[in-house]
């Protein structure tokens, strides 16, 4: 992990090693992830189509307005809705939210768009608009495109799907929101997913409904985004980071050497799901930038704004330590971009220019410089950064520590029984918290209780119950070994962690507790043959809906194809580790290559 000596649980537990070596993404299409909603479900693109929208019947939307409503409101709506006298109505003020529902769902039988009005009292009112009769001059495409959301209360959330290969989930939103001329800031998503990946994700965005979403698809790149599975209700709330059970991931291992026996594998496999994994929060937790994010969270935390702000603007040399790279003359030039307005040599008006658009982070920031007046406005500027990016500064901040821990606790203890001292939820059997929601509101963090020495010494306590903290409000720093790590941590990045956090940073760090060993469910696995290197086997969602099926069968070459599901924000990377007992990082993989026939 990140500054931190990798250790292997079965080494620790003096078990016997079932060792082999794979390349891991030698094709992105290699390693696929579905997400798993609260309730258990897979999210998967099945289905493109923009869904039927079901109009009510007027007459029976009419009596069932007349039953909810009074005689006078009665005769308004009269007004607006049937002889078109008035262009638009509050009704009286509505306490009930299913009441509210009901009434929407009766006025979408009429030519009338609706919203929800917050009075000044705070109570919520229900406003409608009558829609105006088209001209034919608003029949060319660009309009007819322009109107395909105006049937879309503003204030409403559409779910859906989003499907993508080899893309950075806020790439994607900043491809998304460019097409449809809105901020990123109206999509919401439970939790960002791999680059080097094919995954499928729930999203939700405010005031677009599903038409104007699936007339998208036509201008994305072949294969790789896609969006369908469109909700047929408007929603009422956003999707928060951490509201989700977990992830489904289906691997390919690639360049197994024949000397690896299928008991050998077999026995792995076994071991990895008795034993379970080190939790580690893996390495995209902190980025691939030039600073990783858990850096810049520090600086945030130690009031150094600025810095911060310099630190995500950096620009990053993707050939820098190897010499047989170059780095692509486009990137040469956004780079020039950013350390000449670094050094005070161009304005952010004039960089922001020559930033690509996809570079959407960077982009958002100089646009706030850019601003007359707010050229030293770094609050600001990171301010304007989507609320879950910023948040994502944080929680690699938080990440960061819990690692530090986590290697303590491995390093000073026994891994098959809780230790006294330990932190155990008081609950055992209690709803598992996620630290990302946790981060949405002051909800009380899972109550936890030290494992006390009786426990410890009848081995009363399974190192599977064992939790540690990620840094917040609402968690104690834990004492021992384990609290001793974070007070040296503390001691040499200077900074305070009772102090709070600046408000003007739009975010708090209320903290959570994650277990300490990671479990996989559900694991399944298979040898697959196949013929060539980059022979396409595993079957992503886009390729299953062409009816395509999954590749290999036949061939010298081996590789392992193993599915399994881990908590949220579990990394299957570690899990594959423990897996393998091969080290996690690029400098491996390159070493495995070479030695493989893989090229």
């Amino acid at each position: 992990m990140i500054g931190f000596k990798e250790i292997r649980r079965m080494d620790r537990c003096m078990l016997k090693l079932f060792r082999f070596t794979a390349i891991l993404k030698h094709r992105y299409s290699d390693f696929i992830v579905h997400e798993v909603r609260l309730d258990g479900s897979v999210v998967k693109l099945d289905n493109l189509q923009e869904p039927e929208r079901h109009v009510p019947d007027k007459e029976a939307a009419w009596k069932c307005l007349k039953e909810m409503l009074s005689e006078e409101t009665v005769a308004q709506l009269h007004r607006i809705l049937v002889v078109s006298e008035i262009e638009s109505l509050r009704l009286p003020t509505e306490g009930d939210k299913q009441r509210r529902k009901s009434i929407h769902d009766a006025l979408k039988a009429f030519p009338v768009s609706t919203e929800t009005a917050t009075n000044g009292d705070g109570s919520k009112s229900i406003v409608l608009f009558r829609k105006k009769a088209r001209s034919d001059d608003q029949s060319g495409s660009v309009n007819r495109k322009r109107r395909r959301n105006t049937d879309f209360p503003k204030g409403a959330y559409t779910s859906f799907v989003l499907y993508k290969e080899n893309t950075d989930t806020n790439e994607a939103i900043s491809r998304l929101s460019g097409m449809l001329r809105t901020s990123p800031k109206h999509f919401f998503f439970a939790g960002t997913k791999d680059k080097r990946a094919v995954t499928s994700q729930e999203m939700r965005i405010k005031g677009f409904g599903p038409s104007r979403l699936a007339a998208l698809n036509k201008g994305l790149r072949s294969g790789q985004m896609a969006l369908g599975n469109f909700s047929t209700a408007q929603l009422s709330e956003p999707l928060l980071l951490g509201q989700l059970s977990g992830n489904q991931f289906t691997i390919l291992l690639r360049g197994i050497d024949e000397a690896t026996t299928p008991e050998t594998i077999s026995q792995a496999v076994n071991s990895m799901k008795k034993a379970g994994f080190i939790n580690y929060f893996g390495l995209q937790r902190f980025g691939g930038g030039r600073n990783p994010t858990h850096k810049v969270g520090i600086q945030l935390l130690a009031g150094n704004i600025r810095k911060a702000v310099e630190m995500i603007l950096e620009p990053l040399d993707p050939s820098l330590g190897d010499p047989n790279s170059s780095i692509n003359p486009k990137r040469a030039e956004t780079n020039k971009a950013l350390a000449d307005y670094l050094a005070g040599n161009i304005s952010a008006s004039d960089a922001v220019e020559k930033i690509p658009q996809w570079m959407n982070v960077e982009r958002t920031i100089l646009s706030s410089y850019a601003q007359k007046g707010a050229e030293k406005d770094h609050r600001r500027a990171f301010g304007a950064l989507p609320y879950t990016l910023r948040m994502m500064y944080m929680h690699a901040v938080q990440s960061y520590f819990w690692n530090t821990m986590a290697t303590a606790r491995a390093k000073g203890g026994r891994l098959d029984f809780a230790e006294e001292g330990d932190l155990v939820y008081e609950d055992r059997d209690g709803v598992e918290t996620n630290a990302e929601a946790t981060e949405q509101d002051d909800r009380p963090a899972r109550s936890v209780r030290k494992v006390t020495a009786e426990e410890a010494g009848s081995n009363g306590v399974p190192i599977g119950d064992v939790v540690l903290p990620l840094i917040g409000e609402k968690v104690d720093a834990p004492g021992g070994p384990v609290g001793a790590a974070v007070k040296e941590l503390v001691e040499r990045l200077n900074i305070d962690l009772s102090k709070p956090i600046d408000k003007g940073l739009g975010f708090r760090a209320y903290g959570s507790y994650r277990r300490l060993i990671g479990s996989p469910k559900d694991v399944k696995y298979e040898i697959v043959r196949h013929e060539t290197d980059d022979e396409e086997i595993l079957l992503t969602d886009r390729r299953e809906m062409s009816g395509e099926r999954q590749g290999g069968g036949v061939g010298e070459k081996c590789a392992l194809k193993i599915q399994f599901s881990l908590e949220s924000a579990e990394y299957a990377t570690m899990c594959l580790r423990e897996l393998t007992k091969q080290e996690s990082t690029a400098l491996m993989q390159k070493t495995v290559l070479k030695r493989s026939s893989i090229e």
